[in-house]
């Protein structure tokens, strides 16, 4: 079972979870936007028998305390994982992450290349956050802000309608639910509602199309070892172009695809995506 680990980075309590044994070689894992680290339960107990893997909840996501509604920028989550790698320890390791915490994980690698033996993308097209995203992300921070639920049952039913139609989720209910029990947090009176910071979307909204949000010149500059995965199915972010687009970038990268995955891989297809990786690192 996972173990839970805080350390305060930049004055917010931050969330360390832990699989895998102590001395091996480490995966330290950043999760997608209003993510959290329980998302890589599954994958953490395939690789714990060769990898320590130590996922990391980002400010104003998960168990990590939330900070203040401009402190959700590129240059701040960078910053925090380089400190979180403080705490992990174990130099060099493997940065992995998912979306947005791919995003972070590519900058880690790209940037402070001595800190890094390899690096593993989940599921990011070339920028983040995109130009075209502006106005979903204003949305989805003013519905944040409103939505409560009255019940597990309910962010399940949420989950399985929601995550399935924008994300491709299929998963099972049991497995909704226990995203559900990890995702959400009591409010007001007997209601729930989500755990991370609706600022931090309203935040990054701010820097879309900017040249902040433009992970190209990273990406092709990278030195270390890369394993990049992606979806394929309804919705995938990573079409046929900018699929082809990355691989012309860095070609020395390995490319992996998997067919009726949802966003993210690593939570909606664990067990392919485990082989991958192990196939990956040795």
């Amino acid at each position: 079972m996972p173990t839970d680990s805080y350390v305060t980075i930049d004055g917010i309590r931050t969330r360390l979870r832990e699989s895998g044994p102590p001395g091996a070689r480490t995966i330290a894992y950043f999760h997608i936007y209003s993510g959290l680290s329980e998302e890589t339960d599954e994958f953490a107990e395939l690789v714990a028998d060769r990898y320590r893997f130590v996922a990391v909840d980002a400010r104003g996501h998960g168990h990590t305390e939330w900070g203040p509604p401009d402190s959700y920028t590129p240059g701040r989550y960078l910053a925090d994982a380089l400190a979180a790698l403080d705490a992990i320890g174990s130099d060099p390791v493997v940065v992995m992450g998912s979306s947005f915490g791919a995003a972070t994980a590519l900058r880690i690698a790209a940037r402070h290349s001595e800190r890094v033996s390899a690096l593993i993308m989940d599921d990011q097209p070339p920028e983040f956050p995109s130009a075209e995203s502006k106005d979903a992300l204003e949305k989805s921070a003013a519905r944040q802000r409103a939505l409560r639920f009255s019940d597990l049952d309910e962010v399940v039913v949420w989950a399985q309608k929601l995550r399935r139609r924008h994300f491709n989720w299929q998963i099972t209910d049991e497995k909704a639910r226990l995203w559900a029990e990890a995702a959400t947090m009591p409010a007001e009176g007997p209601t729930l509602r989500f755990r991370n910071d609706p600022d931090s979307m309203a935040c990054m909204a701010n820097f879309c199309g900017l040249p902040e949000s433009d992970l190209r010149p990273d990406f092709a500059s990278l030195t270390v070892p890369a394993l990049i995965a992606r979806r394929l199915g309804a919705g995938a972010s990573l079409d046929g172009p900018l699929w082809e687009e990355l691989r012309a970038l860095n070609p020395r990268a390995r490319y992996e695809s998997f067919e009726g995955a949802g966003h993210p891989v690593v939570f909606t297809k664990p067990r392919e995506l485990a082989e991958v990786v192990r196939d990956f690192l040795g």
